[in-house]
């Protein structure tokens, strides 16, 4: 019982986190400039892509629906300058409003955030050089207040109660935690380009790694991993060049001598790189999943592997190598962020599809019907909005009211109808009537549209037998079908995924048991 209620205690929090959690969507782009920051650097820098989300969201409506050219950009030097400055909550740096001196580190490295971007000859096309800009063209921070007779106080940020020389308290006048940064135009046009893509990934990652180069590699493996590719080999020297391992210094001696450009390396021995680095960022990321706080990890069926593996060009094995193969695993949270996201779009195309249909919709209600289909139902509710409904709607019909009506009232007869319980039958003799369908077979069948696919394509391949107090019996035909079956459930965020979609559609988790019968 202890082991369950454990279970149980886990799934609770993988559910508040996936609640709690924010998602953000940030530009390929801005990885190429963000690969030297440091921690805080960094967490600054995504909250304020936070900020310009509903302007990417525009983009990406305008990309999708309205425009078949494809737009430039994400973000325009209109919309930065209508929306003006961003305000940044101290909160969401950890730091209480009272507490200001512990600010000063924040702001420090603030003012640090700059940019270099290439500069081209406007005739020849040629790469000049490039600028060094700060992303923040200002950053405003509250030091004082003015009482209404006109005298500064300095805001001391303890609870005390202050008294002035005549034995009067002193009015305290206290100020929202708060710093105001108003983004340098040029720059931000650049770095927050979505024209190359984006990708969405958790906001404050940055936050809640203990070592910058977990969060700069994590956003590195989270383009692939949005791409599908959980496997990537990365160039040895791309690699590191993303992870801000190389610096670039210009020395100049005197006038008479010319400028020495000099680029020095982090880590120059893969040994050296592979302890310093990727298993710092490893470990890392293991203990945020344990505390539900990132979607993806390092993890590789072969121990030795650890999640990654350097590729060399030879037969020999030593010093540095060409590529390095990441094996990216998503963690619980990433499955069910997952699960979350896939099921968004799908409504969000549905609900497009529909409104294109019959514009006189109501668009708020549509998207709330869709959102309460339940779970087991999605599947083949989605297959009947597309072709059902427009069918339904053609058809001749006596209905007096609205089209809107009509629509709505379609699709929640056809819930309805697929939500009911069969009333039990009585028996009857008739040869003529179909195959028995086996007890707990429905929901097999169910059970495998939800679960992930290769799963669901290596338990196709085998006989489903039987369903008795959560036990599922499969026949198979030699021991070799239930190893390639096993080997799925080794992964835990795939057995977590399928216990999920277990509970969904036999309403308990379940176990697999296996017999060997003749196919």
């Amino acid at each position: 019982m202890a082991k369950k209620s454990k279970k149980e205690d886990k799934e609770g929090k993988l559910q508040i986190a996936l609640n709690e959690l924010r998602w953000i969507n940030t530009p390929v782009n801005y990885t190429s400039y963000a690969k030297s920051y440091s921690l805080i650097q960094q967490d600054v820098m995504l909250l304020v892509s936070g900020r310009l989300q509903d302007h990417f969201a525009k983009f990406l409506n305008e990309h999708r629906y309205l425009n078949k050219e494809r737009p430039n950009g994400g973000i325009t030097k209109e919309d930065l300058l209508k929306m003006g400055p961003i305000r940044l909550r101290l909160a969401d740096f950890g730091i209480e409003s009272s507490h200001y001196d512990e600010s000063v580190k924040v702001i420090n490295q603030m003012k640090k955030i700059e940019f270099h971007l290439p500069r081209f000859d406007p005739e020849t096309g040629l790469r000049k050089g490039e600028d060094y800009m700060p992303i923040f063209s200002k950053i405003f921070i509250p030091k004082n207040f003015t009482s209404r007779e006109g005298e500064d106080f300095n805001y001391s940020g303890d609870g005390e109660t202050k008294i002035d020389e005549d034995g009067q308290e002193v009015r305290k006048f206290r100020r929202d935690g708060y710093i105001e940064v108003t983004i340098n135009i040029e720059v931000a046009k650049a770095v927050f380009d979505m024209a190359d893509g984006y990708f969405n990934h958790l906001e404050r990652i940055a936050y809640f790694c203990n070592s910058a180069y977990t969060s700069r590699l994590y956003l590195l493996l989270m383009k692939y991993a949005s791409k599908g590719q959980m496997h990537p080999a990365i160039d040895y020297r791309e690699l590191k060049e993303a992870l801000g391992m190389f610096k670039v210094d210009v020395e100049k001696s005197d006038d008479t001598q010319p400028a020495k450009v000099v680029t020095t390396e982090k880590y120059q021995k893969f040994s050296q790189f592979r302890k310093q680095v990727l298993d710092v960022a490893r470990g890392d990321m293991e203990r945020l999943c344990e505390e539900n706080k990132i979607e993806i990890m390092l993890s590789c069926t072969d121990p030795d592997k650890k999640g990654y593996e350097p590729i060399y060009r030879g037969s020999v094995k030593r010093g540095n190598p060409e590529k390095i193969k990441f094996h990216i695993k998503r963690t619980p949270l990433g499955v069910a962020r997952e699960l979350e996201l896939h099921r968004g779009s799908s409504e969000k195309r549905l609900c497009a599809k529909l409104m294109s249909l019959y514009p006189t919709l109501d668009r708020e209600r549509l998207k709330a019907f869709v959102a309460d289909v339940p779970e087991d139902l999605w599947n083949d509710f989605k297959a009947y909005a597309y072709n059902g409904v427009p069918k339904a709607v053609e058809q001749p019909h006596r209905w007096s009211g609205t089209m809107e009506d009509f629509v709505f009232y379609i699709m929640e007869q056809w819930i309805k109808q697929h939500s009911a319980k069969p009333e039990p039958q009585q028996m009857t003799f008739s040869f003529a009537e179909a195959e028995e369908v086996k007890p707990g077979e429905k929901e097999w069948q169910m059970y495998l549209r939800l679960i992930n696919k290769q799963l669901a394509s290596d338990l196709s391949k085998v006989r489903y037998l039987s369903f008795d107090d959560g036990v599922v019996c499969l026949g198979v035909e030699n021991k070799a079908q239930v190893e390639v079956i096993e080997e799925h459930f080794a992964d835990v965020a795939v057995l977590t995924h399928a216990q999920q979609c277990a509970v969904k559609t036999f309403g308990k988790k379940i176990s697999l048991n296996y017999k060997i019968v003749k196919q």
